[in-house]
């Protein structure tokens, strides 16, 4: 690791390290995992088939910018990128030098790589193609180039793993920059191509309007983040309009696991898997309780080593019933809180105990974990129904 690795690593641990006493403060939430992460929600005198909407992420909603139309999974992307550089400490040039070097690459999306290349050796292209496991808004098939700044494994850019991290890609991009004599005067398809090394160095200069209001849009929220340690985001997305009492699918996206045993373990609630950044909602109108990051680190997607439920979202609703709302990326409300059904609460992610982008949400009944299936099928909420992705 480099010398500027090590320091936004312990950047990173220190921005985090107060959250540490988080599952000291809730043993429960400490000592469960995914596995055991449960939700509960009060019955509701009228009940609602409104759809949740994933039209909107921690972006804000699609926008069009110098002239040039981007969807939200394009804004949530961007905005990571121009968090990292916040986070680094470094300027919004870094991160106009970034957002234009992503758009020439993969138009600030998250590519994997199928390995069909030619270029690549049976080895690499199945080391390659285990990129697809990885949530991913598109595919690339340029040599083993993955994620929004089609970065190489072979290239010593990081892991498969690793590349497919937002977080990660985003990091390794700034570590490389800042290294790069003069970068902060040079012009900026220079200093993008001293980076990357690509065969079209000159095209990153025709984005740098893009960058530029696209980074000046995002900036003070970037150091908003950077400047406050927790999982906590600005509410840019509208709640959903519903009905006082009514019950919602909490996000939009598909069942991917239900409630039940899951090797040998109880699996306390139910998955659904949508893009990252994919809005989360009140299921009813409840108190916020928790709002918090429950594991060691909630500034990228965790994984099976990392204990806890990442950015948590608990509401009470009363008569011993609460819900649950796990592995965001950032959450948007704080507890004492008190929010109506529809309410949005944060956005899909992968923090904590987990593999991939979802929302795992529990339904508990004086603290008992019950089937979030059967609970909302009861209150006009049909989890496997078609809804908007």
């Amino acid at each position: 690791m480099t010398g500027t690795a090590e320091g936004v690593a312990r950047a990173y641990a220190a921005r985090w390290l107060w959250k540490a006493a988080v599952p000291a403060a809730l043993p429960v939430f400490g000592a469960l995992t995914l596995l055991l992460i449960p939700l509960a929600v009060l019955a509701a005198p009228q009940a609602s088939t409104q759809p949740a909407s994933s039209a909107c992420s921690t972006a804000g909603t699609a926008a069009t910018v110098a002239g040039i139309a981007l969807e939200a999974v394009q804004m949530g992307q961007a905005q990571t990128i121009v968090r990292v550089a916040a986070a680094r400490g470094l300027g919004p040039h870094a991160a106009t030098v970034a957002l234009a070097t992503a758009y020439q690459e993969s138009r600030i999306r998250m590519l994997a790589n199928d390995g069909s290349s030619p270029h690549l050796t049976a080895q690499q292209a199945a080391v390659t193609a285990t990129s697809l496991t990885y949530a991913h808004d598109g595919l690339g098939a340029d040599h083993d180039s993955v994620n929004t700044f089609q970065q190489r494994w072979t290239a010593g850019w990081g892991t498969v793993a690793q590349l497919m991290d937002p977080v990660h890609a985003a990091d390794a991009f700034y570590a490389r920059l800042v290294q790069v004599p003069d970068w902060q005067t040079v012009p900026l398809t220079r200093a993008a191509q001293a980076v990357q090394n690509s065969a079209a160095g000159g095209a990153y200069a025709g984005w740098e309007p893009l960058a530029r209001e696209l980074t000046a849009m995002l900036w003070p929220a970037a150091q908003d983040s950077a400047a406050t340690p927790g999982g906590a985001v600005a509410a840019v997305c509208p709640g959903l309009p519903v009905p006082a009492g009514s019950w919602v699918r909490p996000s939009p996206g598909a069942v991917t696991s239900g409630y039940g045993p899951r090797q040998g373990v109880l699996h306390a609630g139910v998955d659904l898997a949508g893009p990252r950044n994919t809005p989360v909602y009140a299921a009813t109108g409840g108190s916020v309780t928790t709002a918090a990051c429950t594991s060691a680190f909630c500034d990228r997607d965790g994984n099976l080593n990392v204990a806890g439920y990442g950015n948590l979202v608990e509401l009470d609703h009363g008569n011993g019933v609460t819900t649950r709302y796990a592995h965001l990326t950032g959450f948007t409300v704080t507890p004492g809180q008190q929010v109506p059904a529809g309410a949005l609460l944060g956005f899909q992610g992968s923090t904590g105990n987990s593999t991939g982008v979802h929302l795992h949400f529990e339904v508990r009944q004086n603290g008992a974990p019950v089937d979030p299936l059967p609970w909302l099928a009861d209150r006009g909420v049909d989890l496997h129904a078609p809804h908007p992705t």
